[in-house]
């Protein structure tokens, strides 16, 4: 087997250019025990093209790797603000970064997610626009088991457009298929928060952005939508958004007959949706009994459950039907290292027409022969940020061949992964450039590893530091 090729020098992230200036945006970030996504996550945040940002990352007494990662980035870049946290909970731990925050807004960013670079920039835009005092944008789930999904699709949410209260309420309704605008992550207008007295809600271990979102509205607080996604979501096993417990949901359960008997009298359409949230949680709950008395075998507790409310027995039935599913899928897979659905094994993406001799085509003949595939985006499949997600996933390279594209481009799902483009090219995207005469090292941007295995996995092990090539 050939002798994999020593990385040559890969350049930093870049400085930012400004001084010390006041933040427009503070990207707030809570972590525990995060190792193994947080890198992504911060690199994402420095990469914004809105260069007045702080990022505040809450290590909240993680005992792996997070701490020092947190603490390379903020060494490398003064913007990154290291809180330590309390380990008091979650909520409370949000309420610590927003407490931090010195910027005017806030967008919050979980640290095993990613943002594309325009992030900050087109929320900031959309709230200053519209007047909003929370702003949010479309979201891309990925992970390594399926293939990226649009959050929020169809003509409803296909254009900008102001999100109401009873809409939100309403949305809040768990087992049902439409979109859960409880997921986004919203920017906010910091003083406004400050001045309803708003923060987290301390009994929330889960919910707890929905909760404080619902609170705001609920204030007078409005709230603008973009339909173009920036914001990266990642599904995996550790995601607290798919944990559902007993006690998770009688916290919820509370909180939402709270706000019911505080809104009782008032508007018709908002307590219809508050009654259907409040139904769908309680029957969660009694799907999560049944689920726990049925694992310790007390079938007769499970069916008492049911029959308190029946609507639970569908829940419980969904989750048969996933769990069978992803038995069947694991069993088709040949093995570990057969490639995924997902990603079809690491290659390279080529985004835009390269012209023939050029340094960017020599690169991709040059990955070619090497054995790593290729994949092609044209300039029409690139205004589709989701085939272009698709189609990055698993990538361990972006080749940009027509710098107009960049943006388009960042919506290629990657944590960490190379840009790389020919000599002179300026976007602040583009992180590696090449020369004809350099094209050679080109393969020393992939990580070894990346042509053994498949999807995503091979980006969530170590890494080296990142050098760059020179042009």
């Amino acid at each position: 087997m050939a002798a994999t090729p020593t990385p040559p020098e890969l350049s930093p992230l870049p400085t930012p250019l400004f001084g010390p200036v006041e933040p427009l945006v503070s990207l707030l970030m809570v972590a525990r025990n995060a190792a193994e996504h947080i890198d992504a996550a911060l690199t994402s945040a420095r990469r914004q093209t809105l260069e007045a940002i702080e990022i505040v990352v809450v290590d909240d007494r993680s005992t792996d790797a997070t701490g020092e990662i947190i603490r390379r980035h903020a060494e490398e870049d003064p913007r990154v603000i290291p809180v330590r946290g309390h380990g008091k909970g979650l909520a409370a731990v949000r309420n610590l970064s927003v407490a931090a925050a010195a910027a005017p807004y806030a967008a919050v960013l979980d640290a095993d997610d990613i943002l594309h670079p325009r992030h900050a920039e087109h929320l900031l835009d959309l709230a200053r626009r519209t007047g909003a005092d929370i702003a949010a944008a479309n979201m891309i789930a990925f992970s390594r088991e399926a293939p990226a999904s649009l959050f929020a699709s169809g003509l409803k949410w296909s254009a900008e457009r102001m999100i109401g209260h009873a809409d939100f309420v309403a949305s809040g309704r768990l087992g049902r298929e439409a979109v859960q605008l409880g997921y986004l992550k919203p920017l906010f207008r910091l003083d406004a928060l400050r001045r309803h007295g708003l923060h987290y809600d301390l009994r929330l271990r889960i919910g707890e952005d929905w909760d404080l979102v619902e609170r705001a509205l609920a204030a007078g607080l409005t709230y603008a939508w973009r339909p173009e996604p920036t914001y990266y979501y990642r599904r995996h096993a550790a995601s607290t958004s798919f944990r559902w417990t007993p006690e998770d949901l009688t916290a919820l359960i509370a909180a939402e007959r709270d706000r019911i008997a505080e809104d009782a009298g008032r508007d018709p359409a908002l307590a219809r949706a508050r009654a259907e949230r409040l139904a769908s949680l309680e029957d969660t709950l009694a799907h999560c009994e049944a689920v726990a008395h049925l694992k310790s075998r007390a079938a007769g507790k499970a069916i008492a459950a049911l029959a308190r409310r029946p609507r639970a027995a569908g829940l419980l039935w969904q989750s048969v039907r996933e769990g069978l599913a992803r038995r069947a899928a694991a069993a088709r897979r040949p093995s570990d290292t057969a490639p995924s659905s997902a990603g079809e094994g690491p290659h390279v993406l080529v985004c835009g027409e390269e012209r023939p001799g050029s340094e960017v085509a020599l690169a991709a003949a040059l990955v070619k022969a090497s054995g790593v595939p290729l994949k092609r985006l044209t300039r029409a499949q690139l205004a589709d940020p989701l085939a272009t997600a698709r189609a990055g996933q698993g990538a361990a390279m972006v080749l940009l061949a027509e710098e107009a594209l960049a943006d388009a481009a960042a919506h290629a799902i990657g944590d960490g992964v190379p840009f790389v483009a020919a000599a002179g090219t300026a976007h602040p995207l583009v992180q590696h450039t090449i020369a004809a005469e350099t094209c050679g090292e080109l393969l020393g941007l992939i990580p070894g590893q990346a042509l053994a295995d498949h999807g995503l996995a091979w980006r969530e092990r170590a890494r080296p530091p990142r050098r760059g090539i020179a042009a």
